[in-house]
């Protein structure tokens, strides 16, 4: 290509990447949340870079996840602080530090530009080259995966130069070429583990003949070397764990493969990320959920590759038993790659996407190019051509790991660069058919340009994020263009509810931290709309229930907590949990949560009694011992509000909480909130020993809180203990100094003790 074109290309990506910037700076609402807060695998990213910067990274198995990004990102921490006000679920990304790294994806986003359209000249034409850098140049998603703390252009960067040294390494052999290519793919391995994929297919090239080649067994030892010292740094960490760890890299693979195949017979389960354990979707949950189930399963500690052969097994069960369903939902997950709206994930891109209109775009989607990719994928020659080898490798990488794993977003975006070619290959061909045909021929090519979009635009895929204002465009726009109502097309479905619940906890979060109460009261209102949003398009989110209940009974110096609401919602979530962990058909269960609150209560207590289904307990146990909690809560909040009169009634409600609560417990022993909560109903039956010790076993479990220390000396104080009162008072109001009403127990337990008989 020529260097005219190359910073014409450049040029544009930078411009496309400050006007994304610049028309999102202005934006309100969930979009500018989402984008201003970390969220998913940017929490993850940024707690282990925290560790890396101040020393303290301590693993007792082996990496989890890729460590390279993470670490490079602790190596800016280092030298750059990013500050400790970064609440744990919610670390601002809007540091300088963060926004520098952003501003350099978006440099490597440029490289990446410039990258493809350089593979595209060389595997296929200049021409090819030129259009496969346009699209990458005004892409949506890859403009969007740059805007977060995620390794999505760094990985990228690092794949094509590989693609490219591979190339040239198939052109024109050599021992230095062979070394730096295994180097390279190592390095890749370290940001993404489907890599090692790519480095068989390398490997094989050299291998195996192609075309006229000879084989080069030399050089493919070369390679592999060179890919083994790379991943060395981090061999080395996990086989000095104690006991030593045999994992080359990372002990993810068996999750993810196990997390791509439920074990239920819906097909469509399994081919976009579902949690270990119902709504513990958040990247820090993930290795801790991995780890408990198989060493529950164990019954034993397991080192990561053990994790990792556990969770395999668990795979080749799943298929065994359901061979159908998995071919099912293999196709499924493939049917993905050139599909044309975006990948749900964390956050969607479907979903920002119309707070910037100008991008987003047909051609910026995978509208137009994703079928026009398989057109070329599977049209373009495939004799002596090893640019388009290495093309069509670096797709198959990606369709391979789609259908071992799951599908997302940014597992998608691995195969774009490669897909850009393609696509930009089948139009170049087109383009010259078109020119060198007679119109009979070009109305041909025509129809053959326009068949693939409209094919697969009538498609509908489990991960369709429909419900957004640019999707619903899209349908009636294409329901008008073809001269049919949309009902006959496929009805938009609405599934943003992932960035809505993920925007409605930020908000929650900032309503807890708020300096004042116009600020508080705002946050809390809108994590309650984003919240039900959510559960409107989705009512069986488990984690949009959670955001909502824990925003209704959110309370602070300058918020009430709303507690009828957030009763009866603590119930709906209660029942949610009951028919997840009973496997109750969706159909039902969604009615059954939608019911008026008396019937969600019986609901709720009907299921109870149930039998689990397999795996239910594991799934459901965490959440459902949190909705546990809240409903005692909230219920006790009523309870004490009683008159004395109608106390006696209320005794057997308590003992059903009591025993809601042991259950509770019994799914998250540690759960220092249920342990606080099983106390206060203690304290209300009476039975005050044992609400001593269920307080003290809730300040072991880490409930060390003024409130905590506040209620311990009350009932201290109702047994007659009163120096152990006052301790505790004194405890309290350390945490809480000036605190009015824990001065008045201090006082009245100072005077008790005073006028106690000695």
């Amino acid at each position: 290509m020529s260097r005219r074109a190359l910073i014409v290309l450049a040029l544009l990506a930078a411009l496309v990447r400050v006007g994304f910037e610049v028309t999102l700076a202005g934006q309100d609402g969930p979009a500018e949340l989402l984008q201003s807060y970390l969220v998913g695998d940017e929490r993850a990213y940024d707690a282990f870079a925290r560790q890396v910067a101040a020393g303290t990274l301590q693993r007792e198995r082996a990496f989890y996840q890729e460590p390279l990004y993470a670490w490079l990102l602790g190596q800016v921490y280092r030298a750059f602080p990013p500050g400790d006000d970064a609440h744990v679920e919610t670390a601002v990304a809007e540091a300088p530090v963060h926004r520098a790294v952003i501003w350099t994806q978006h440099l490597l986003g440029v490289l990446v530009v410039l990258l493809t359209a350089t593979l595209g000249a060389r595997a296929v034409s200049p021409r090819t080259g030129l259009l496969a850098g346009l699209m990458a140049a005004v892409s949506g998603p890859l403009v969007f995966h740059e805007s977060m703390l995620l390794k999505a252009a760094l990985s990228l960067v690092v794949l094509l130069v590989a693609l490219h040294v591979w190339l040239t390494l198939l052109e024109r052999p050599g021992a230095r070429r062979a070394l730096g290519l295994g180097l390279l793919l190592g390095a890749g391995i370290l940001l993404r583990g489907n890599l090692y994929l790519l480095l068989g297919a390398v490997l094989a090239s050299l291998v195996l003949p192609l075309g006229t080649e000879r084989r080069r067994p030399g050089l493919a030892a070369l390679v592999l070397g060179g890919a083994l010292l790379a991943l060395s740094p981090a061999t080395i960490h996990n086989l000095t764990r104690d006991p030593p760890d045999p994992v080359l890299s990372t002990y993810q693979s068996g999750t993810n493969a196990a997390l791509g195949q439920p074990d239920v017979d819906d097909p469509e389960r399994g081919v976009i990320y579902e949690p270990l354990r119902a709504g513990r979707g958040d990247a820090l949950h993930e290795e801790d959920d991995a780890v408990a189930l198989a060493e529950a399963a164990a019954g034993h500690r397991l080192t990561g590759a053990e994790v990792s052969r556990f969770w395999w097994s668990e795979v080749r069960r799943r298929v065994l038993q359901r061979p159908w369903v998995t071919l099912e939902r293999t196709l499924l997950k493939l049917a993905h790659l050139p599909y044309g709206r975006e990948v749900v994930d964390v956050k969607d891109w479907a979903f920002l996407a119309p707070d910037v209109p100008w991008l987003a775009t047909w051609a910026s989607d995978f509208w137009l190019i994703g079928p026009w990719a398989m057109v070329g994928f599977c049209l373009l020659p495939w004799r002596r051509r090893p640019g388009l080898l290495v093309v069509r490798s670096g797709i198959a990488v990606v369709a391979v790991t789609l259908a071992l794993f799951y599908v997302m977003g940014r597992y998608r975006l691995t195969a774009a660069p490669c897909l850009w070619i393609c696509a930009a290959g089948a139009i170049d061909a087109g383009l010259r058919a078109w020119v060198s045909s007679g119109f009979g021929r070009r109305a041909l090519v025509l129809a053959l340009a326009l068949l693939p979009p409209l094919v697969c635009g009538a498609w509908v895929l489990p991960s369709d994020p429909r419900g957004d204002a640019l999707a619903r465009a899209e349908h009636q726009g294409l329901a008008a263009w073809l001269d049919v109502p949309p009902s006959h097309l496929h009805p938009p479905a609405g599934s943003m509810h992932t960035s809505l619940s993920n925007a409605a906890t930020i908000a929650r979060v900032l309503a807890e931290r708020a300096p004042d109460a116009d600020e508080a009261v705002r946050r809390r209102d809108e994590a309650i709309a984003w919240s039900r949003e959510a559960l409107a398009s989705a009512p069986l989110f488990p984690s949009a229930r959670a955001t909502l209940v824990r925003t209704l009974a959110l309370s602070t110096p300058f918020l009430p907590p709303l507690p009828d609401e957030a009763e009866d919602e603590s119930f709906r979530w209660l029942l949610l949990m009951e028919g997840l962990r009973t496997g109750v058909p969706p159909e039902e269960l969604a009615l059954a949560v939608a019911a008026d609150p008396t019937s969600v209560r019986a609901a709720a207590r009907a299921l109870r009694g149930r039998p689990s289904v397999p795996g239910g307990d594991a799934s459901a146990g965490p959440l459902l011992a949190d909705a546990s909690v809240h409903v005692a809560q909230s219920r006790l909040y009523v309870l004490r509000h009683l008159p004395d009169a109608l106390q006696p009634a209320a005794r057997p409600e308590l003992e059903e909480l009591l025993a809601l609560l042991d259950r509770a417990l019994g799914y998250a022993p540690d759960e220092g909130l249920a342990h606080v909560a099983r106390a206060a109903v203690l304290k209300q039956l009476g039975r005050l020993e044992e609400s001593e010790r269920a307080y003290r076993e809730a300040l072991r479990c880490g409930a060390d809180e003024a409130v905590v220390h506040n209620n311990l000396g009350n009932v201290l104080r109702l047994l007659g203990r009163y120096d152990e009162a006052v301790k505790a008072f004194e405890e309290a109001l350390r945490r809480m100094p000036g605190d009015p009403s824990i001065m008045h127990n201090l006082e009245r337990a100072r005077a008790e003790r005073d006028a106690a008989p000695r």
